[in-house]
């Protein structure tokens, strides 16, 4: 059995602009998570449609990457306009296939975790940021804003891709998956906070709920959108 929930918060923007997804289709389904990038009404209904469309798309494809692809060559002509540049956001798709593999991918910084049960949790994804861009040519003094610099979104800027992530394939059976805005991830890392602890929740509503209640409850620094999706994998 399969069971999911999805718990956000606000923190101090006055628009909440993640949005999930789910979708199902001839045997697979699909899960969602977008971060918009930006504070607007406009981005909220972006992003929102934008975590539909890459549910659908992914369930009938079997293909997170493939939902990431289509959704970029749609956002390049959807006809949304901005003073300054156009609604956009980051995003971590995840897909049960009908035979039971569960395969991720991603643009961004938007991360995905697993904890079988019993287990460790393991993080399955890369930010694409350049922080992490810096570290992987070994830099070691990287400022620490860097990290919110993102290089890889759901749209296309002067021609150019950002790349788009795939983790191994897993099992769906056994355990939790978590897709997790930074928003819902950064305060704890921030504070030296050990995410795993809202995970004893008993239930995925539980443990979503306990992750952004504890991820904007800290006032030292601003507190962004936090959104987390976990499914329960029996």
């Amino acid at each position: 059995m399969i069971t999911y929930a999805t718990a956000q918060a606000l923190g101090d923007r006055p628009v909440q602009c993640d949005a999930t997804a789910v979708a199902t289709e001839s045997g697979a389904r699909a899960w969602t998570l977008l971060d918009g990038i930006g504070t607007t009404t406009q981005v909220q209904d972006w992003t929102r449609e934008k975590a539909r469309t890459l549910a659908r798309v992914a369930a009938v494809t079997h293909s997170p990457k493939a939902a990431i692809t289509a959704a970029r060559i749609v956002s390049d002509s959807d006809g949304y306009e901005d003073e300054h540049r156009p609604p956009d956001a980051v995003a971590v798709v995840a897909v049960r296939t009908a035979d039971g593999r569960l395969l991720i991918g991603w643009a961004g910084d938007a991360r995905a975790y697993w904890m079988p049960t019993g287990g460790a949790l393991e993080k399955l994804t890369v930010d694409h940021n350049e922080a992490e861009a810096r570290r992987a040519r070994g830099e070691t003094d990287i400022p620490p804003d860097y990290r919110h610099l993102v290089t890889s979104s759901l749209r296309r800027y002067d021609g150019e891709e950002g790349e788009i992530g795939t983790a191994r394939p897993l099992r769906a059976q056994g355990g939790r998956l978590l897709l997790v805005s930074d928003g819902a991830y950064s305060p704890f890392e921030d504070n030296g906070i050990d995410m795993r602890a809202p995970l004893a929740q008993a239930t995925p509503r539980g443990v979503a709920s306990a992750l952004v209640r504890t991820a904007v409850s800290f006032t030292d620094v601003r507190r962004d959108n936090a959104t987390a999706m976990v499914v329960q994998f029996d």
